[in-house]
């Protein structure tokens, strides 16, 4: 996985030299910063990006500020993910740059329920009840790929050629990063083909590769001392031996159920701009899990 996360950073920092300084670039704004690193992949030097949300920002409860806002007022695409997400917040932005193509990169993407693990789908555009972890899942984030380089390659036709190499480069990481996930799957028992997260953020790649998710957090809260009892349970019945702590919540809880369980416990952030990493720290306790 390390020459995947290099190949990540060469392909970020250092687009191909094939586009000219003095070219005009796309100015694309995103809601997060996986999305950020997403566009830059396929981009490369033909992108400038502004990120609304900053690191370490909770989309939640988020209030843009001026300066973002200014930012956002050049940029000729905004790539929503289409799950309301951005919702409370876009209309500040949109008023500030009424001529920004707004342009969905869900396309193809089944959306699922928030909060919930029987991962029941919905309706495409069922605002309000979608989980918009789908950047966390490397079969989605695919899909993001493939929507983000069509659309370049049809708003810039001149340098579409430049985007097709950058888009089956990260094709290669991603297929890469799959086969490892599915290896540490693999070599887990399957009973035990499960782990606890405090907050929900992995249910899309759960589904994809066959695990089953269950959280700390209990209608967005802390829970109290009879949902740890229970959750404990549940982990217990299901073999789970991996739990994952995040920096946007608290980590006591977590901790108490890995000791409990036994479980492997490590931290990962999905809201990191860096997604190959946090999914390299996701896949090596897996692994570890798998030796338990």
């Amino acid at each position: 996985m390390r020459h995947i996360a290099r190949l990540l950073f060469l392909l970020v920092v250092f687009p191909a030299a094939i586009v000219l300084a003095n070219e005009e670039h796309i100015t694309v704004a995103v809601s997060l910063q996986p999305y950020s690193t997403i566009v830059r992949l396929i981009g490369g030097a033909r992108v400038n990006i502004v990120t609304l949300l900053p690191p370490g920002a909770d989309p939640h409860n988020y209030e843009p500020k001026p300066a973002v806002i200014k930012a956002f007022s050049l940029a000729q695409i905004y790539f929503t993910d289409g799950s309301g997400l951005d919702k409370a917040w876009m209309p500040r932005f949109l008023g500030a740059n009424k001529k920004v193509k707004v342009i969905d990169i869900s396309d193809n993407i089944e959306w699922m329920k928030a909060e919930h693990d029987d991962h029941d789908l919905l309706g495409h555009h069922d605002e309000g009840e979608l989980d918009p972890h789908i950047w966390t899942s490397p079969a989605r984030v695919k899909i993001l790929a493939m929507n983000i380089y069509n659309t370049l390659k049809e708003i810039d036709p001149e340098h579409s050629k430049y985007y097709m190499f950058r888009y089956q480069k990260a094709l290669d990481m991603l297929t890469k990063v799959e086969r490892e996930l599915n290896h540490a799957i693999f070599n887990m028992p399957v009973n035990s083909r499960s782990f606890i997260v405090f907050h929900p953020s992995y249910g899309y790649l759960a589904k994809d590769y066959k695990l089953k998710q269950y959280s700390i957090e209990v209608n967005g809260k802390e829970p109290k001392p009879k949902d740890l009892a229970n959750l404990i349970q549940i982990g217990r019945k299901n073999g789970t031996k991996v739990v994952f702590v995040q920096p946007q919540f608290s980590k006591r809880a977590a901790e108490a159920i890995a000791r409990d369980l036994g479980a492997v416990i490590a931290e990962t952030d999905p809201l990191a701009a860096d997604f190959v990493g946090n999914m390299r720290k996701f896949i090596d306790a897996l692994k570890e899990a798998g030796k338990k």
